[in-house]
């Protein structure tokens, strides 16, 4: 009798296992990962990261501003996202500053521009913007956050002591290109 008794909770367990592997069901999921080449170089109102301004302001409006180098510093004016090794090229939309009030010009061999990485506090190699592309930031790796200060100089020369004194403007395009 205990023999059957086994044999009967062997055949009890073996119907109800069976009876779960039929009601069960499965189904298998593809989950993918697509990878594509990403360059972003804005600002926080251009889409971007960059805390830094988007303007630089020269004020000449006393004999020692005249008189000695103007530098403006702008921390983070560029922030880097890139999955490419990647340069920095500088180029100017006019081929020169023009007055916001008038038909004069100023030449753009007057500004001179260099750039660093975002707390590093040296600054490379000195363009004088042109309406060509000039490479500014070079062989630089992947990143997912670099940001770059930008220092423009205006230093003492003839051509402001004998222009209107009026405002000007030029604009100056920064571009990330991946290599």
């Amino acid at each position: 009798m205990k023999n059957n008794m086994l044999i009967l909770v062997a055949v009890v367990a073996a119907l109800v296992s069976t009876t779960d592997l039929a009601n069960a069901q499965s189904r298998d999921v593809t989950v993918s990962v697509e990878l594509k080449d990403v360059l972003s170089a804005g600002g926080i109102g251009d889409g971007g990261t960059a805390a830094g301004a988007n303007a630089v302001d020269f004020l000449f409006d006393n004999v020692n501003k005249y008189n000695t180098t103007q530098t403006q510093t702008i921390a983070d004016q560029v922030r880097v996202l890139s999955t490419k090794s990647y340069v920095v090229n500088l180029k100017a939309q006019t081929p020169t500053f023009v007055s916001t009030t008038s038909s004069a010009t100023l030449p753009l061999d007057i500004l001179k521009v260099s750039a660093s990485k975002t707390g590093a506090n040296a600054f490379g190699d000195v363009i004088t913007p042109t309406t060509l592309d000039q490479l500014i930031v070079s062989q630089s790796v992947a990143t997912l956050d670099q940001g770059y200060d930008f220092k423009y100089e205006i230093a003492p020369n003839q051509t402001l002591i004998e222009a209107d004194k009026e405002k000007y403007n030029v604009v100056l395009t920064y571009t990330v290109s991946a290599q």
